[in-house]
C-alpha cells in the first residue's frame, strides 16, 4: 500500500488515539462490560485493561531499545530535515570540488569510484578519498551526519573492492526543489562567459 506522502505518521497516530478514546467513552457510557484490550507491536501480542493504558504502553514501546526506529517515522524526519534552505546550506558550507562530487553523482547514481575519480580529474584513489574526506568534514561542520547528503556502498568482486556512490533521497529531492544542478551549472557558465545573449543576436565585431 502506496503511503500518502502529505498524512504525517504524527497526525495518523493522533487520529488513532482519538478514536480509541472515543470508543472508550462510548462503550463506558453504554455500560457495556469491558475486556482486556490487546494490540501487536512488532509481530508481538501486549495486553492492557484500559484504553489509556493501552496508549501509554504503546508509546513506551516505540521509544524502547529493544525495538529499533520506525521507519516511516525516520522517513518523516528526514522529509521535514531536507528543506530547500537547508539545502542550500549545505552547497554553499562546501568547497568546490565537493560539490562538483555531488553533482556527478546525482547525474549517475551508483556510479564507481574509478569513475568518479575521472570525472573529477583526480589522478588516484587517494585523492577522492581526501576530497571525500573533506566533505564529510565541512558536512559535520554544519551538523549534518555525511550519510544524510549521499551514501557509499562497497561491493566485493573477486578480490577487488568496488564503491558506488548514490545520494541521499531527500536530500537529491530538496535539491531538485529549486532546480540543482541545473540551475547553478548555467549560472557558473553565465559567470565565465558572461550572460548569454538572446536567440539570434550576434556580437558587433570591431574590424
Amino acid at each position: 500500500m502506496k503511503r500518502n506522502p502529505k498524512i504525517s505518521t504524527v497526525t495518523t497516530k493522533k487520529t488513532l488515539d482519538d478514536a480509541l478514546r472515543y470508543l472508550y467513552a462510548s462503550l463506558v457510557y453504554l455500560e457495556v462490560p469491558l475486556v482486556a484490550i490487546r494490540f501487536k507491536f512488532n509481530d508481538e501480542e501486549w495486553e492492557a485493561d484500559t484504553i489509556e493504558e493501552a496508549i501509554a504502553l504503546r508509546n513506551k514501546l516505540e521509544y524502547s531499545p529493544r525495538f529499533g526506529p520506525d521507519p516511516h517515522k525516520e522517513m518523516d524526519k528526514q522529509e521535514q530535515f531536507w528543506t530547500p534552505d537547508r539545502f542550500k546550506d549545505v552547497i554553499d558550507g562546501i568547497g568546490e570540488l565537493q560539490h562538483q562530487l555531488l553533482i556527478e553523482v546525482q547525474k549517475q547514481p551508483n556510479i564507481l569510484s574509478d569513475e568518479l575519480r575521472q570525472r573529477l580529474r583526480l589522478d588516484t584513489e587517494v585523492a577522492l578519498a581526501g576530497v571525500i574526506s573533506g566533505l564529510s568534514k565541512q558536512l559535520k561542520q554544519l551538523e549534518i551526519e555525511p550519510k544524510q547528503v549521499f551514501v557509499i556502498t562497497v561491493h566485493w568482486s573477486g578480490k577487488k573492492k568496488q564503491r558506488f556512490f548514490i545520494l541521499n533521497d531527500f536530500f537529491a529531492g530538496a535539491g531538485a526543489q529549486i532546480n540543482w544542478p541545473d540551475a547553478w551549472e548555467q549560472a557558473k557558465m553565465a559567470e565565465i562567459f558572461g550572460s548569454p545573449s538572446l536567440v539570434g543576436d550576434e556580437p558587433d565585431i570591431e574590424i
